[in-house]
This record gives C-alpha cells, structure tokens and sequence, in this order.
C-alpha cells in the first residue's frame, strides 16, 4: 500500500511539473523543487525521468527544462478526435484572410475551455500561440459564449464563483446571448480586444466549440465588428456545422 501511494505521489508531482511550464517555456531544478516544495535531488530525479520519456528535453546552453517532442506525438493523437479541428482548419484561415483578424477555435474541455486551432492576423507582430492555453468559461468572449449553452445548474455555479471583475456576466446576459446566437466584446478589457465568438453545433444540434474572431479596437469598431467580422464569422460556423453533420431548422 505504501508503494502505490508512493507511486501516485510520484505521477502527480510529474503532472504538477509539467503543468508549470504553461507559464514559461524553461524550468530550473531549483525553480522545479521550489514549486513542488520538495528536495532538489527530488525534482532532479523526476525531471530525468519525464527527460527520459521525451515529455522533456534538457536544455544545457539556458540551464533548464523544456517540453519535450514527445508531447508532440501525445497531442497529434488527441488533437485527431476532434473531426471539429479538421472542418474548421479551412474556415479559419479564409476568416483571417478575408477580414485580416485573428480567428481561433476553442471547444469545452470540462467546465473550461481549450483553444485548438488559431489563424492568425498578418498585422500581429509578435504572435501569441494560443493553442492548447485553457481558460475559464466566465473568462472572454469565447468562454462566455460557450457557457451561455451549459446547463443551467453549471451557468448558477459558474456565474456565482465568478470573481466580482467579471463585468456583464450574469445569468441575463447568457441568456441573450442564447437568443442572439453569438457573443461580442467591445474592447472594454485593458488588452482593448474587440471581438465576436459564435457556436458550432454538430449533428445532434449540440454546441460542441466555438469560432471566435476579432483584433484590436484600434482597428476594429463596433461598427466593423457588427457590420463585418459578425457575419463573417457566422458563416463561417454555419459551414463548419455543417460539415460535422449539422442541418439548420
């Protein structure tokens, strides 16, 4: 009994290690033996370990860790049973290409959501991935649309934990969300985003993932957003729920 516990210590210090890199690419050791509160020696032999499995890679020149190619296989598998991440590939770009903005993909992951695909806007200068980043479903306008179709036993909980920071998040506005079928920002946040995100549903009418497109409010309006990127990004959706077997009333 005291091996096993010992064993499943071990896998989840492993995943707590791995989990620290969503912040930053490189990991020390003594950064590693900090986090997880435990000896260096520890944290050594459980980076070797992850290294010897490829999910690490040690990366002498800058004295630390990175994810490993090995997470590279892991992801391919998991990314290919979403069909959602196939049919919207194409979507994605023309969005970009035809608006010049940013278009992403997000699906619920459990009671958040994760970002699997994303075009990006030939104005950004430095890309920020947001690829596999996870988020709150009460965090940004691709969340919040995707919560506006949640039970309603999850939207009362999740409203409810929200932090008071959240503006305009409450269970009325969902709802409006729900009747409108898309969800705006209006560059109201201290990034300034102005963007719209819409639902695909699949063949059982289920929303099973979000389009979500938009840029800065310096280049996007709300008289761009609604006149422009809003339909864009419908139609877009409309297609790709329509390639997964979706047939609108």
């Amino acid at each position: 009994m005291e091996s096993a516990v010992s064993g499943c210590q071990s896998v989840e210090r492993a995943i707590a290690i791995l989990e620290l890199f969503e912040g930053r690419p490189l990991r020390s050791i003594g950064e590693v033996a900090r986090e997880l509160g435990v000896h260096r020696s520890t944290a050594s032999r459980l980076l070797a370990t992850l290294e010897a499995g490829r999910l690490l890679e040690l990366d002498e020149a800058a004295g630390g860790y990175r994810l490993g190619l090995g997470l590279v296989t892991l992801a391919g598998h998991v990314l290919n049973r979403f069909p959602v991440r196939a049919c919207a590939a194409p979507a994605l770009r023309e969005l970009r290409d035809s608006t010049g903005e940013t278009a992403w993909l997000g699906v619920l992951d459990g009671q958040r959501i994760t970002y699997l695909d994303q075009a990006t806007s030939p104005h950004v200068t430095v890309n920020v991935d947001w690829v596999g980043v996870r988020q709150a479903l009460t965090e940004g306008v691709t969340g919040r649309l995707l919560l506006a179709y949640q039970p309603r036993p999850v939207i009362e909980r999740l409203v409810a934990e929200a932090p008071p920071a959240a503006p305009g998040l409450s269970e009325t506005e969902l709802a409006a969300v729900r009747r409108r079928g898309h969800a705006l920002r209006l560059g109201d946040g201290e990034d300034g985003y102005t963007g719209v995100a819409v639902p695909i549903r699949d063949a059982g009418d289920t929303v099973v993932a979000a389009i979500s497109l938009g840029g800065p409010r310096f280049r996007v309006d709300e008289e761009r957003l609604r006149g422009e990127l809003l339909p864009a990004a419908l139609k877009a959706a409309a297609q790709v729920s329509e390639a997964l077997g979706h047939r609108a009333a």
